[in-house]
């Protein structure tokens, strides 16, 4: 007789592990116990050497949502004989390090009893079981028990009470057990006078479902709550409940992404792909970034304007599935929340925010505790790319040696953070961009959530070097701060995901980082040597110009075009015909252009070499945009543009010394637009012509690199990412953590590691 004690560390909370876990002990005649503990789940296990062996080997088909990150064992003495083998209540004695498991999508089995007339959980909009439901959503605090959930309210029925002890039944041991007797009901209202909410709310709503159902069939907008956070819903074929959208939003043209009823529904409106299609039918279920099928028959102009790219999510809890299972068209599937705020969880605030915005609101009367957005992804050379990592997606990351407790602030914009913490690296979900309080007290609120799960009091911060980074009023007094460039790490963003230890370049590409020599870096190619891994050369970048106006400029995208045309022609500028100069003239008056010369001949704008802004500048020049709504615009559009053009050549460069010229690139693109080239063609070139320098940095810098790692916010861009991996070996991208600013404090937080394990 052997006695075993085994801890299992990962995903392994809240996804059916206990009950996995029983069952096998059971199959195999494994007497002992096996309980949550503030580590992971805990099995003492007592049987005969073959049947240990039998038990361990199980460990090798965990459930579909448990990610085993470790299994650690250990045989003891034993002077008690177990009888039998029991679920014993957790223990909360040790220091916390367990995982806090991810929200997953309905699983096929409580579809099919959701659409079952027989089934006692026939059409309830809150069917789960320990393969799928609210997770990390709902948990208050470790270990992920019922009373430590937004379920502690709901008291089980003697049905469910029976299937929660039935060893047969999946639903053994689930945390989240409900039914029509005792779970969470529906409610539909009206965004009404907020004096009578409480009442409103507490009263039975008649048919909810059928009453949301009639609103979007009828052009309404309603805000859903969802398991993270509401969303704005209305029917996607609908012209005028897509304007009255986008006009009461004030959101002209960033594109909505749309959820379809099913995979066939998904097939008709863009072309997927067999990595697409897993991508979408995964337990993560995110938006899923998609060619658009031009056969389609919705409204793509409103939807995804000048796009060919469509985001595209199906249903992933049961209130959408009966949704969607009855409406039978795609829906708009848009983020509830004032542009730049947190998506919102409360109805209190839906009316409070978006009152004029929503018609109707369909919500429940269960708690979300911890917002959460849905999760942005895409498939890329068959392999899935993070570009907005949050709902279904785990918290803890493999990447980093692991010692102090620290925790890495991220950006100000796409803001996430990672705490290293008892030895463990987790990355917060998405928070969005930190320009307002809201958005500031939401990032504050999610550091508390993991500093108080893991019991952890933390005074070692690390954050961008930008001197007005508004997460840095997150230190607390008597804390210490470090600090790193953006782009170094961008870099180490890479590095640290790929465990890369060998000479690398970086190319960097994005829209805003702070420099070392305080100007706007953005176009950067950087030497890593893992023997000096603290630091980086800055070897080449794109030249310089400014920004006319300042921020001004990134908002009016007319006066990065007008820097375009004064890097071009100098002085001659004044000689030369475009449709910008006649705009500025017409907004500012006949002296406009003298002004901005005036400007850009000062040397005292800010200055910037972004690829980001070139992107913007190229885009206004070509006639491509009027203006830009949205981060990102111009490079999508210039990116949708460009896949339609065979071209297979590029404009001319030069490189003096470190620096990229753009001079070159602007003079041939303008020649261009006065000799009626297509902007296809225009748009494909730009994309070559970056590729073209980066081929050419990389022969000049060869022997000193063994490997080339790319990240920054315009490797979102598809087109170039595919490009550069077609013309160069060796080449690593961010694949599980984003390219984009999300991705930051994961660099920051390697570089503490490396910090730390130095003793600097």
């Amino acid at each position: 007789m052997i006695t075993l004690e085994v801890l299992i560390v990962g995903i392994v909370q809240g996804v059916g592990f206990r009950p996995f876990v029983y069952k096998s002990a059971i199959n195999n005649n494994i007497n002992g116990f096996v309980k949550n503990t503030n580590k992971g789940v805990y099995i003492l296990a007592q049987g005969s050497k073959e049947n240990i062996e039998s038990f361990l080997d199980s460990f090798n088909n965990p459930p579909q949502a448990a990610q085993i990150e470790s299994i650690n064992t250990k045989t003891i003495m034993s002077h008690t004989l177990y009888k039998n083998f029991q679920i014993e209540k957790s223990d909360n004695k040790d220091t916390k390090t367990a995982d806090i498991a991810p929200d997953i999508a309905m699983c096929d089995d409580c579809k099919e009893e959701l659409f079952d007339k027989q089934n006692k959980r026939y059409l309830y909009p809150f069917t789960s079981c320990t393969n799928c439901g609210g997770r990390y959503s709902i948990i208050k605090e470790l270990p992920y028990d019922r009373d430590n959930t937004a379920m502690d309210i709901f008291a089980m029925c003697d049905d469910c009470k029976e299937e929660y002890n039935d060893i047969n039944n999946r639903r053994f041991h689930s945390q989240i057990n409900c039914c029509k007797k005792c779970g969470p009901r529906l409610i539909f209202t009206e965004i009404f006078d907020y004096n009578n909410l409480d009442s409103s709310l507490n009263i039975e709503s008649i048919n909810p479902l059928q009453n949301a159902i009639n609103a979007i069939n009828n052009g309404h907008i309603i805000a859903l709550k969802g398991l993270g956070g509401y969303t704005l819903v209305c029917d996607a074929t609908n012209n005028k409940a897509i304007k009255n959208l986008r006009a009461r939003k004030k959101r002209p043209t960033k594109p909505f992404a749309i959820m379809c009823k099913d995979i066939s529904m998904a097939k008709l409106l863009a072309k997927i792909s067999k990595q697409e299609e897993e991508l979408l039918l995964s337990p993560q279920a995110p938006i899923v970034l998609c060619d658009i099928n031009k056969s389609h028959n919705i409204p793509l102009h409103l939807i995804a304007p000048n796009l060919n790219k469509l985001g595209i999510i199906l249903p992933y809890t049961p209130i959408h599935h009966l949704l969607c299972s009855q409406i039978q068209v795609p829906l708009i599937f848009t983020s509830a929340n004032i542009s730049g705020e947190p998506i919102i969880k409360d109805f209190k605030n839906i009316y409070k925010k978006l009152q004029h915005v929503c018609d109707y609101a369909l919500t429940y009367n269960r708690d979300i505790i911890n917002p959460i957005d849905d999760s942005l992804v895409r498939a890329i050379n068959n392999q899935m790319q993070i570009l907005r990592r949050a709902r279904g997606f785990n918290n803890t990351i493999n990447t980093l040696n692991k010692e102090q407790n620290f925790i890495a602030l991220g950006a100000e914009q796409k803001n996430t953070f990672c705490i290293n913490i008892n030895n463990k690296t987790m990355l917060s979900p998405h928070l969005g961009d930190l320009y307002n309080i809201e958005s500031l007290n939401n990032a504050k609120e999610t550091i508390r959530l993991f500093t108080k799960q893991y019991n952890a009091n933390i005074n070692e911060f690390i954050a961008d070097m930008h001197p007005l980074y508004s997460n840095k009023k997150l230190v607390t007094e008597n804390s210490n701060l470090h600090t790193i460039q953006h782009h170094f790490a961008h870099l180490l963003s890479n590095i640290a995901e790929n465990k890369i230890n060998k000479k690398t370049l970086g190319i960097i590409f994005d829209g805003t980082g702070y420099g070392l020599d305080g100007n706007i870096w953005g176009g950067e190619f950087l030497l890593y040597d893992p023997k000096q891994p603290l630091k980086f050369r800055r070897i080449a970048f794109f030249e310089n110009f400014y920004l006319l106006g300042g921020e001004k400029a990134i908002k009016d995208i007319r006066r990065l075009g007008l820097e375009g045309l004064f890097l071009a022609f100098g002085n001659q500028v004044f000689q030369i015909q475009h449709k910008l100069i006649d705009s500025l003239k017409d907004e500012f008056g006949e002296n406009a252009i003298d002004i901005f010369y005036k400007q850009h001949k000062s040397g005292k704008m800010p200055r910037c070499n972004s690829i980001g802004r070139l992107f913007d500048m190229v885009a206004i020049l070509c006639n491509a945009v009027d203006k830009q709504s949205y981060e990102g615009e111009c490079g999508m559009i210039l990116e949708s543009l460009a896949e339609t053009s065979n071209i297979t050549h590029g404009y001319s460069f030069k490189i003096n010394n470190q620096t990229i010229s753009i001079k070159e690139i602007l003079l041939e693109i303008i020649k261009d637009i006065h000799n009626k080239e297509s902007i296809n063609d225009i748009a494909k070139k730009f994309h070559i012509t970056l590729v073209n320098i980066i081929n050419e940095i990389s022969k000049l810098y060869a022997n000193e690199y063994e490997c080339i790692a790319i990240s920054g916010g315009c490797f979102q861009n598809k087109l170039l990412t595919n490009l550069i991996q077609q013309t160069n070996k060796n080449i690593y991208i961010n694949k599980k953590i984003p390219c984009n600013d999300g991705g930051i404090s994961v660099g920051q937080a390697y570089y503490m590691n490396l910090k730390n394990k130095m003793n600097l």
